[in-house]
């Protein structure tokens, strides 16, 4: 794992249907330690806040942390 990308800041959020429900704001590291079966999408932790957040997956997640 990139210790580097794991104390990045990521937003979590869960989904449920057409919904999102902010979960908080936290490191990728503490993200990735959430419980597998909710429906999570988070922040993408290399794009830019001026260009508005892009949702990745949990797989996406963990492909970043292991970079």
């Amino acid at each position: 794992m990139n210790m580097e990308h794991l104390t990045q800041i990521v937003e979590v959020s869960l989904k449920r249907g057409n919904e999102r429900q902010d979960v908080g704001i936290m490191t990728v590291r503490q993200a990735l330690e959430l419980p597998v079966p909710g429906r999570f999408e988070y922040t993408n932790p290399e794009r830019s806040s001026r260009r508005g957040p892009a949702r990745i997956s949990r797989e996406e997640l963990q492909a970043y942390a292991w970079g």
